[in-house]
């Protein structure tokens, strides 16, 4: 079987967690509970780890981006935390998620508390100019990253919104950050202009193919592996792009139990197997694998050229095999 997730050098765990601590706290007030509780156990690390890699693929090291990657992971799981409020999802990592542990307010003030603390650690990595520069690119995509969202939610129950609008978010709302984190490794690690470019782009690419993935997972796999409900999609008519690629494809029937069901008018577990039954009829199941796996080709084909990077064309092919 191909790898779970992507795989992170393991001496990278301790200090990511040590230094996620130290930006958080150690639990001494709800507000540090609530965060804490959110961030641990970790999840893939896969942004931080990106921002490690991405710095050694340009000559630099671990030290040099620790506390960056750091606050890239806290930024990241503050739009989770965030993201579970709005999608009403009870679960997360295979456990309670935030808000259904601690209560809404109290899951809104640690997404904030998470986010601060990301912000801090950014700033807090040197030289100077090289730690704005990162900074700067990595706020701008938490911009786009927010537009993203909003636009995931005006689409909801909208069957006609077209493969470009979804894919469109995704490069927002997933992509960007993912890329952000590669090309902002690079930038404190003293890259080249044309390094960190590359950088981006291929860790964009790699988000597309780990988003594209993440869009399957309901329907290739058991809630106990996605960490999550795998009805969460079909409650919240949220049209995906396995949704939206069968939708495309199907014939008259099959696009009126579609639009049935993102009526709302189905029961979430009745709804997910008439809609997994529409995409294994018309192959977008298989449409949606082969996306993933050209996105993740895309991002391999961007570190051509750059030293080593050899663990970073790893990750690119696990993210496009992932399982959960």
């Amino acid at each position: 079987m191909s790898p779970a997730a992507p795989p992170a050098d393991d001496t990278y765990i301790p200090l990511l967690e040590a230094e996620l601590l130290r930006w958080v706290g150690s639990g001494d007030s709800l507000l540090e509970l609530a965060c804490l509780d959110a961030l641990f156990p970790p999840g893939k690390l896969l942004r931080p780890v990106l921002c490690i890699e991405s710095a050694k693929a340009v000559g630099g090291t671990a030290d040099q981006v620790l506390a960056f990657a750091a606050g890239i992971e806290c930024l990241h799981v503050a739009s989770l935390v965030h993201d579970d409020i709005i999608d009403q999802d009870p679960v997360r990592r295979g456990r309670a998620s935030t808000a259904e542990q601690y209560g809404l307010a109290e899951a809104l003030v640690a997404g904030d508390g998470l986010s601060m603390a990301g912000v801090a650690a950014l700033l807090s990595t040197g030289p100077a100019e090289r730690a704005l520069q990162a900074a700067r690119v990595t706020v701008d995509a938490l911009r786009h990253m927010c537009h993203g969202l909003m636009r995931e939610t005006e689409i909801r129950g909208d069957l006609t919104c077209g493969v470009p609008t979804v894919l469109n978010i995704m490069q927002a709302k997933t992509a960007v950050l993912t890329g952000a984190a590669c090309q902002s490794g690079a930038i404190l690690a003293g890259a080249t202009p044309q390094q960190h470019q590359a950088l981006r782009q291929y860790g964009e690419q790699l988000g597309m193919a780990f988003q594209i993935r993440d869009d399957l997972l309901p329907y290739t796999a058991e809630d106990q592996d996605t960490g999550k409900t795998a009805t969460s999609d079909v409650a919240n008519l949220q049209p995906t792009l396995p949704v939206l690629l069968a939708y495309q494809a199907a014939d008259e029937a099959d696009r009126d139990r579609l639009a049935a069901v993102f009526r709302g008018s189905t029961d979430p577990v009745t709804a997910h197997r008439e809609v997994l039954a529409v995409l294994t009829r018309t192959g977008a199941l298989n449409e949606t694998a082969r996306m993933a796996s050209s996105c993740a080709e895309q991002a391999r084909a961007a570190l051509t050229g750059l030293p080593d990077s050899a663990q970073l064309a790893e990750l690119a092919t696990s993210a496009a095999d992932r399982r959960r």
